[in-house]
Parts: structure tokens; C-alpha cells; sequence
């Protein structure tokens, strides 16, 4: 990973399940040649975006300018400017294409496909902490609002499993870690509560093998 601190990121084909408080430069790479190639950067500068694939179309959305204002290390759990931007990337032509903004501006959200449509859930508003669950459709290039999480977070992880939106941890403001499983039907746009993670899990990656969901996260057994 090559850190550039004067240039926009520059976005590739990688999953980026969380953004560093400084943005960065994301070349392509390829299990099978081994090696990296930078591609065209995003329109909009940001970081702590949330990054969806459908129908070969990579899809970057919201975020925030932390970068831009000059603030990203001056102090832990600072945001900029919260965006709502969304933008596609077609790896085939290397270009990007502004579509849709999102309805509620945010960064730090989880993010998960499910029937080709990228459901956009929690995180870090112009106002604190959300549980604002919105549903961006590629297809009609249009946004919907579903039904909010009950528990208000942000830096939380999303993942499907049989056909259900998993949210797991996150924070409920910049102090307090959680260890809350909350699960979204998006057919019956309902909401259930599941066993709690052993930890208090914040800022980490997540994926999905053999329908479990693994974590590599930072965990904590107090309120940081």
C-alpha cells in the first residue's frame, strides 16, 4: 500500500471494508501475476467510504474530508465534513461516473449486496451517530429509506448470510465500543437481535466463508 499525501485516492479492485484516517492510494493487484497497477482515482477525495460491487460496477459512496481539512492526525476520532456522494467505477474502461447521491450524508457505515441492491446502514451523520438504513438500486439509479437499526452505530461490519444483512459491533459514539448483532430481513424490511459477539469489537474486516462470518478486528473488554 502506497501512501500519497498530497493526491485523492485512488480506488482499485479490492474490497476496502474500512478506511485509515488518512487517504491513500489502492492499486489493482492480481493473484496470479502478483503485481499492482494503479488505476484512475475517484472523482472526490475522502476516506472512511463504503465500497459495494454489483453487476461488475464497483460502487463508492458517502465518506467523509477529513483529509482535506487538515485535521486527519490531530486527534483520535476526529471527521471531517460528512459526504453523500456516490460514485461508479467501471473496471473494463478505468472510469468513474457520479450517480446518485445518497439521501442521508454519513461515513463509517457497513455495507452489504443483497439482490444486486447496496444496502447502506448506520454511521457517522452531520448529526452523530445514525441508524438510518438506506438501499441504493444501480439498476434505476435510485435511493430508498427502509427501516432504521435499532441501535444507532458507527464503524460496525455488514455481511449477508442466507439472505439476511448481519451488523455486528461497531460504536455507539467516539467512546463507547459495542458488541450488539443486529440482523435486517430485507424482504419483510424488519429487524431482529442476536447473540452478542464475545467482545466489543470496533474498527475491523469481516467476511464471509461456509455461511459464518469471520472477524479481524480490534476488541476491547472496556468502553474505548
Amino acid at each position: 500500500m502506497l501512501f500519497n499525501t498530497k493526491k485523492a485516492a485512488t480506488f482499485a479492485l479490492i474490497l476496502i471494508l474500512s478506511v485509515s484516517l488518512s487517504t491513500f492510494s489502492i492499486p489493482l493487484i492480481s493473484a496470479t501475476e502478483d503485481s499492482w497497477a494503479t488505476k484512475a482515482a475517484m472523482q472526490v477525495e475522502r476516506s472512511r467510504l463504503g465500497v459495494a460491487v454489483v453487476n461488475g460496477k464497483i460502487y463508492a459512496i458517502g465518506g467523509d474530508d477529513v483529509y482535506l481539512s487538515g485535521n486527519c492526525l490531530t486527534a483520535y476520532g476526529y471527521y471531517g465534513k460528512v459526504l453523500n456522494t456516490t460514485e461508479e467505477y467501471d473496471p473494463l474502461s478505468d472510469t468513474w461516473t457520479f450517480k446518485a447521491f445518497m439521501p442521508t450524508p454519513r461515513c463509517s457505515f457497513g455495507v452489504a449486496v443483497y439482490q444486486n441492491k447496496i444496502y447502506c446502514i448506520g454511521g457517522k451523520a452531520s448529526d452523530g451517530v445514525t441508524g438510518v438504513n438506506e438501499v441504493y438500486d444501480p439498476a434505476t439509479d435510485t435511493w430508498e429509506t427502509k427501516t432504521p437499526m435499532p441501535t444507532p452505530r458507527m464503524t460496525l461490519q455488514a455481511n449477508v448470510v442466507d439472505g439476511k444483512i448481519y451488523l455486528i459491533g461497531g460504536k455507539a459514539g467516539y467512546t463507547t465500543s459495542l458488541n450488539m448483532t443486529e440482523v435486517y430481513d430485507p424482504e419483510t424490511d424488519t429487524w431482529t437481535t442476536k447473540t452478542s459477539a464475545p467482545y466489543r469489537i470496533t474498527s475491523g474486516a469481516s467476511a464471509v466463508a461456509d455461511n459464518k462470518i469471520y472477524f479481524l478486528a480490534t476488541a476491547s473488554s472496556c468502553s474505548i
